[in-house]
């Protein structure tokens, strides 16, 4: 990787996706929708990720956090395979780490622990040591969250497979999913982070382009089949601005539309997104802001127009 310049100034984002008669991010127990005690739906920033370094890896990038040929394997196993493809010998300390933040597009992104166990290259012993042992990553999301009361759903089936040598009727299947859910996410790029993790501008408008391609792009599980990319904004402050929204998402608020309960909501025709909050918080911000971009879903009807000065990705045009 050419060296370039780091993140130019902090970056704050909002990301809108919905899914419909599906799955977002099952528990780790029964595979349900996961839920907090007061009822609303959330999906962990582990999940979004897992989009993101998926859409990467499709697109030909290195990751950090993979598989080797659709195998599991620990983090010492990917950094060994990674060195023997690329004919490099084993390091450690600051050169390991500048070796890992040069190839792999996630470890700049989201860091790592560096959580390296023994293993072997070139027939003898290594446990990589790296300096620093953890790397704080300088793209951070908050917990996701449906942004409405959502309706929990058993979906039903019939495997094609019979249940035995003899029987040609095929088993009963079923999983858990959401009759529709508009789900909220939000977080930081940080430009002191970003220095020590060699994140840049590039990379960091890649990761917007994997965002909202890698969520459509995450169809090919029955329970995500129905995630489609609604709304992105992306706020760039001024270099030297230590300002920041946080939690972004907790000002959209979604109104009927259609005069449903928002559990029976099955599309964006039942509902309008009220940008109204962001916009005021923004304007009374703007001296601090250097632009605004943002792409959205023709489906998705606003309670206002998004701002004049705002500017489109048009995301659905790049390619990483």
């Amino acid at each position: 990787m050419t060296q370039v310049n780091t993140l130019s100034g902090r970056r704050e984002f909002l990301f809108l996706y919905d899914i419909k008669m599906g799955n977002p991010n099952g528990d780790p127990d029964e595979n349900r929708p996961r839920v907090l005690p007061d009822g609303t739906h959330y999906v962990t920033d582990v999940r979004l990720k897992r989009f993101v370094r998926d859409f990467f890896k499709m697109k030909g990038h290195n990751i950090l956090v993979d598989n080797i040929e659709g195998k599991t394997t620990n983090l010492t196993g990917r950094v060994i395979d990674y060195l023997k493809k690329n004919e490099k010998k084993e390091a450690n300390g600051s050169e390991l780490v500048n070796i890992l933040l040069n190839a792999f597009v996630d470890a700049r992104l989201f860091g790592s622990s560096f959580a390296f166990k023994k293993g072997k290259i070139e027939g003898k012993d290594w446990e990589p040591k790296t300096e620093p042992k953890t790397l704080t990553g300088a793209v951070q999301f908050n917990m996701g969250e449906v942004l409405h009361d959502a309706e929990e759903v058993d979906i039903l089936g019939t495997s094609v497979f019979g249940s035995g040598e003899d029987k040609t009727q095929g088993t009963f299947t079923s999983y858990y999913g959401l009759r529709y859910a508009l789900i909220g996410f939000s977080g930081v790029a940080n430009e002191h982070s970003a220095k020590i993790s060699k994140l840049s501008d590039e990379d960091y408008d890649k990761m917007l382009t994997a965002l909202w391609q890698g969520i459509r792009s995450a169809g090919n599980t029955r329970t995500k089949l129905g995630q489609i990319p609604r709304l992105l904004i992306s706020i760039e402050y001024k270099s030297g601005e230590e300002f920041q929204f946080g939690r972004l998402h907790d000002y959209v608020k979604l109104i009927s539309f259609s005069g449903k309960n928002e559990k029976n909501w099955a599309s964006p025709d039942d509902y309008v997104v009220d940008l109204g909050k962001i916009i005021t918080r923004i304007e009374e911000q703007k001296e601090k802001i250097e632009q605004i971009q943002y792409d959205v879903s023709p489906d998705i009807r606003f309670a206002q127009e998004m701002p004049k000065e705002w500017k489109k990705l048009k995301i659905e045009d790049k390619k990483i």
